[in-house]
């Protein structure tokens, strides 16, 4: 889609500049930063495959990593009307992490909640953090993305996570997307040594 629309955009602005060069190249750019990011989730999958991917640890408070994320996606929030809230049970957490894969998973899990959250619905982004059951044992990190949008049919819930899968009703399949930020965001999730599920109760 992405270059069906750079396609057709050049082409009109090839015929009338005049008419169309100021829309039309801002429509350019859009659709190629989409190609570019579709490409470079295309090759980390491949990495991801072949195991050519590795972790790039550092230390540090992840909570205020994860909040500095959260809060960079207000703007993004606030001009659609909808409210992004952060919630965590603890104040700081110092841990090895890798900072660019874990920004891939978060900004992939709330771009797809505000995308598919209505006006004046709610996106809520809470942390907890539990020590199991014996000292040596590593602190667990909870993640939850919660909101108040249309929801996922229960028999396709198992499917959202599959390679190029878009749940099929017309009111997603007019949203942008190509069904490989999910997937990704598993195989990044699995790489950093973590689960992810997702739930969509019946409204």
């Amino acid at each position: 889609t992405p270059l069906t629309v750079i396609l057709g955009m050049s082409k009109q602005i090839l015929d009338n500049p005049k008419e169309h060069l100021q829309n039309g190249m801002n429509m350019i750019v859009r659709n190629g930063e989409s190609l570019l990011k579709l490409v470079n989730e295309m090759l980390d999958l491949s990495k991801l495959e072949t195991g050519k991917m590795s972790l790039q640890n550092t230390t540090g408070d992840i909570i205020s990593f994860l909040r500095y994320l959260v809060e960079s996606f207000n703007s993004l929030a606030h001009n659609q009307q909808k409210q992004l809230h952060f919630l965590s049970s603890v104040d700081s957490l110092a841990v090895n992490y890798d900072a660019e894969k874990l920004r891939q998973i978060i900004t992939n899990l709330l771009s797809n909640a505000i995308k598919f959250t209505p006006e004046k619905g709610n996106i809520y982004f809470s942390l907890s953090a539990e020590q199991p059951a014996g000292s040596a044992s590593p602190v667990i990190l909870a993640i939850k993305v919660k909101d108040t949008g249309i929801g996922i049919p229960q028999d396709q819930l198992q499917s959202i996570f599959e390679r190029f899968y878009q749940v099929d009703n017309s009111h997603t399949r007019s949203m942008e997307g190509t069904g490989i930020g999910l997937s990704l965001t598993k195989e990044l999730v699995k790489l950093m040594g973590g689960t992810i599920e997702v739930k969509s109760p019946p409204a």
